[in-house]
């Protein structure tokens, strides 16, 4: 019989989030529309809603065969439904003085 290792335990999705915001650290959260989106996240609730600040979001644009551009904006505050939500990666970037 082969031994299962019991120490290996997830981290919860909302202790997660609690981590992130904990450390403040900035978040890469990729959405269903194709966009990323840069920014750190100060809350959230149980659908993974969250309010985010200092947000750049970022896409690319491109016409009828012509090369690809990369286009970014930046969002004070915002709140960003969380069914768009794919995955979050928290990021350690360093601060900007």
């Amino acid at each position: 019989m082969s031994s299962v290792d019991l120490s290996y335990k997830p981290e919860l999705p909302m202790c997660f989030l609690s981590k992130v915001i904990y450390e403040k650290k900035t978040a890469l959260i990729f959405l269903r529309n194709n966009k990323k989106i840069i920014g750190k996240i100060k809350a959230f609730d149980r659908h993974f809603n969250l309010v985010l600040e200092n947000v750049r979001e970022i896409w690319n644009e491109s016409k009828f065969k012509e090369k690809i551009t990369f286009r970014e904006r930046h969002i004070g505050k915002m709140i960003l439904r969380g069914d768009s939500i794919i995955i979050i990666i928290p990021l350690n970037l360093p601060e900007a003085s």
